[in-house]
């Protein structure tokens, strides 16, 4: 099976049996989280948590991509430049560590 990476519906990883959405990935993660609720109310800040779970990770992962060009981060993100780099600094984004580690590309 070939890879492809199809931007309108945001295929990014391949299973077994075919290639798997972003969003198909996300849904089977929060339908997880909130069986492993057990029936407990959510904390009444979910969206930001959930947001602060996945935007450091966005941006290590997009940064390392673009090997530190924050110029070429910012334009895959959408996001101005400068919010990028407040961006960097709120969520505390190790740039050392985003320049020294590989990308593991599959």
């Amino acid at each position: 099976m070939s890879e492809q990476f199809n931007h309108s519906s945001m295929i990014l990883k391949k299973k077994k049996e075919g290639l798997v959405s972003l969003s198909q990935t996300s849904n089977e993660c929060l339908e997880r989280y909130f069986e492993e609720l057990g029936g407990m109310t959510p904390p009444p800040d979910l969206y930001d948590k959930i947001m602060s779970q996945v935007e450091k990770p966005l941006l290590e992962n997009v940064l390392r991509y673009v090997r530190g060009n924050q110029v070429r981060a910012a334009a895959i993100l959408g996001i101005n430049r400068n919010t990028l780099r407040k961006k960097i600094a709120t969520l505390d984004v190790d740039m050392d560590m985003i320049l020294n580690r590989k990308l593991v590309r599959r």
